[in-house]
């Protein structure tokens, strides 16, 4: 009678378990049956969907902390257009010049104003100090012509504003020119996606002294200085 009783319990209990392993196998059958479903249907709602809509998808579910857009707004932008199929925008240039127009002061030819200077007195712009080529190739009026000083005027002698710099830079900087042209050379204020926001050359470069001073590295600074001022 007892070993009925035992035998009995154990096909219970194996009845049992088969029972929660039949339910356990099709609730992962559903599931996987469901959630296949529903990778098709988006990736059907995907394939119909154009890149810029993903783009936009993807950027709006990222939060950043910091952001660009509210200093674009203050810039005020020019169309730098390079040729038929090549242009984006740059920043303006005119409006960053603290003494632009230029006519404000020079109302008469520079022989004339420098005789109404006082002995003691500075020249004007003797805050301008020229590393830019040698003086043998190259000097103020390489650049600017003194028959019409708010405009440049390039090595032929035809006149450039001042919002176009860049077309007087590339008269001998070539290949920096052509590598900014194509996105290599120069720092970009908006995304790849049109419309193209580029800083032009004297947004990083001092026209009068285009180069970088060489300098130790941002984590270097610290190091190098710890050891030549121990104090």
């Amino acid at each position: 009678m007892d070993t009925n009783i035992i035998v009995n319990k154990r096909m219970i209990s194996l009845k049992t378990i088969f029972k929660i392993a039949l339910l356990l196998s099709l609730f992962l059958v559903y599931h996987s049956c469901t959630t296949s479903q529903h990778e098709e249907s988006g990736n059907q709602v995907m394939e119909h969907t154009s890149i810029g809509e993903r783009v936009k998808k993807f950027n709006d579910s990222i939060h950043y902390s910091i952001s660009t857009a509210n200093t674009l707004q203050q810039l005020k932008m020019v169309l730098a257009v390079i040729h038929d199929t090549v242009s984006f925008l740059i920043p303006e240039r005119a409006s960053q010049i603290q003494s632009f127009p230029c006519t404000n002061c020079h109302s008469k030819p520079i022989k004339q104003l420098s005789l109404g200077r006082k002995e003691n007195e500075r020249k004007a712009h003797w805050d301008v100090t020229m590393v830019h080529g040698s003086s043998e190739v190259m000097n103020c009026m390489t650049c600017h012509n003194e028959a019409n000083l708010d405009e440049l005027t390039s090595l032929t002698n035809k006149q450039i504003v001042f919002d176009q710099s860049f077309k007087l830079c590339g008269q001998c900087h070539s290949t920096q020119y052509k590598d900014w042209v194509g996105g290599s050379h120069g720092k970009r204020l908006g995304g790849w996606a049109p419309p193209k926001i580029i800083n032009s050359c004297t947004n990083c470069h001092n026209p009068h002294k285009p180069a970088f001073e060489s300098r130790w590295p941002a984590r270097l600074n610290t190091v190098s200085n710890s050891k030549t001022n121990p104090d």
